[in-house]
């Protein structure tokens, strides 16, 4: 993936997020526990992750052999769709997130300072709110139920990640091609 289009993913993904606190705020309770979205969100998640292991560059892998490896992380994540069902998407969400910030950062790497934008939105915004809803979904919902109950919070998180989204998009502009 290169910056560009890197700074495009992220500018998508931040004004799908405004827009989505700006104008359909019961999306939100409802993204909880939807079945769809937990299948979708997780199966995503999953599928990102199998194809991570299997382009992982041998050393990282400690010796061990790739295939097991695979089907041990993978079998993992599908048992979550068994055993941890509850706010599923939730957790499949915060993945996908720190997914997407690898690849910011990975595409921004040693392109300074065109990528600084995208460093900074994507630790802001994707790898520490990833982190803490995948770890504790239960944050997630106490989260929207405040930005929910609070509308002049919620306009200015909706404002807020718009902007970033500008900013992104402003750094697409920049990138070198």
């Amino acid at each position: 993936m290169t910056l560009a289009q890197a700074s495009l993913a992220l500018a998508a993904f931040l004004a799908a997020a405004g827009a989505l606190v700006a104008f359909r705020p019961g999306a939100l309770v409802a993204l909880r526990r939807s079945r769809v979205a937990g299948a979708v969100l997780g199966l995503a998640a999953v599928a990102l992750l199998g194809w991570h292991l299997l382009n992982l560059p041998e050393p990282d892998l400690a010796g061990f052999p790739r295939l097991p490896v695979l089907a041990v992380f993978v079998l993992g994540g599908l048992a979550a769709f068994v055993w941890m069902p509850d706010l599923l998407p939730i957790r499949a969400l915060g993945c996908l997130m720190m997914f997407l910030a690898r690849a910011v950062l990975d595409a921004g790497w040693m392109q300074l300072p065109h990528s600084l934008t995208n460093a900074v939105l994507s630790y802001a915004l994707l790898v520490v709110p990833g982190l803490w809803w995948a770890a504790s979904p239960g944050a997630f919902v106490r989260q929207t139920d405040g930005l929910l109950a609070r509308p002049p919070l919620r306009k200015a998180v909706a404002g807020l990640l718009l902007a970033a989204a500008a900013a992104a998009l402003l750094s697409w502009i920049r990138a070198p091609r």
